[in-house]
């Protein structure tokens, strides 16, 4: 891509679903509320907590928030402007510098850059052959990956224009009517770190934010206590509500993403495949790591590495953190060893840990 996009400013829709609720915790003289929005969003289901002694903020604005996410990068609702740039007559359109698209695409090329590819949200035409949200347990032929693979390259599949535009905008064009995009590995974490940022933008310093696992935290909890943030044992499909916490964070100004391979597979002669496809081969990587969570100063960041560790195995992984400390990642990987659970802490985290 050719530039970088550093702000962003949203409009207000109508569209209401949030739960809501409110509980008072006192210490001496002084009463602080715990307030909570629950709701639905994004195929998922989104918790927000916010301790102040008022809110000053209605829950239709956090519904207008994400249905404005929805309409430019949901691949579920077929009216969005992502749904709509994955058909093959879809040509071109004009994109204001502060939309969401175009703020993904900016976001994907710095993951896309960092990873050397590995990282490449234009991999749709490879995950529709491997299916992995329907009931299709087949795997793809390998004809069809090869032909898909040809129209899988972020920065070869569109091009920008700004002839004749004003400065605030640009002329997204697909070089390939095949050329697909899904920002699903890094979107929903965005859409976190909105939440986040539109909350604190009312005032409010200590909030928690979680939508479908991606959480971000600031501030802290009534008498200054850390936000408590479990992780998850990677147990295979595990449905049950009493899921087990492999290990317990306590945190401040964080943002979290876990990504892992025991819940989204299936098995076939014995084999499993799971959803973390690398899309300069079109398959998955076989190593050891069952779970990666990450843990930065942005949610969208910490969700695309958290989708690129799970790509590259665990020693990958270690060395990429060596080689890149500007980037300030801290992580958390579960992986299997002789059918035993191991884990890797890395350094900022060991006073976290509880």
């Amino acid at each position: 891509m050719l530039f970088r996009i550093r702000f962003f400013q949203i409009g207000c829709f109508l569209f209401f679903s949030s739960l809501f609720s409110c509980s008072s915790e006192s210490e001496g003289n002084d009463t602080v509320s715990l307030f909570k929005l629950s709701g639905k969003s994004q195929g998922t289901t989104y918790l927000i907590q916010v301790y102040d002694d008022q809110l000053n903020f209605e829950a239709r604005e956090i519904d207008s928030i994400l249905h404005a996410f929805d309409q430019q990068l949901s691949t579920y609702d077929t009216s969005s402007l992502i749904s709509r740039f994955n058909q093959k007559d879809f040509t071109d359109t004009v994109l204001s510098l502060n939309s969401l698209f175009l703020l993904m695409l900016d976001m994907s090329d710095c993951i896309y850059q960092e990873t050397n590819g590995i990282f490449d949200p234009s991999i749709k035409p490879i995950m529709d052959l491997w299916d992995f949200d329907g009931d299709n347990n087949d795997i793809p032929k390998k004809e069809s990956i090869d032909s898909a693979l040809q129209f899988v390259s972020f920065e070869n599949g569109l091009h920008f224009e700004t002839s004749g535009l004003t400065d605030s905008s640009y002329l997204i064009v697909k070089n390939q009517p095949e050329f697909q995009l899904d920002f699903n590995a890094i979107a929903q974490g965005y859409s976190v770190d909105l939440l986040l940022e539109f909350i604190n933008s009312k005032g409010h310093p200590n909030v928690y934010v979680e939508l479908g696992g991606e959480i971000a935290v600031s501030g802290v909890k009534f008498n200054q206590e850390k936000w408590r943030i479990g992780v998850e044992s990677p147990i295979e499909n595990n449905q049950s509500a009493d899921r087990i916490i492999q290990k317990v964070f306590a945190l401040k100004d964080k943002r979290i993403a876990t990504s892992g391979n025991y819940r989204k597979f299936f098995e076939t002669n014995g084999k499993k495949y799971a959803h973390t496809i690398n899309p300069l081969t079109g398959y998955q990587n076989r190593h050891n790591l069952l779970s990666a969570t990450v843990f930065s100063h942005y949610c969208w960041q910490s969700d695309a590495y958290a989708t690129f560790f799970m790509l590259i195995g665990v020693e990958a992984t270690m060395a990429f953190l060596k080689e890149n400390p500007h980037l300030d990642l801290e992580v958390f990987l579960i992986y299997d060893e002789n059918d035993t659970f191991k884990t890797y802490l890395s350094e900022g985290l060991v006073s976290a840990q509880q």
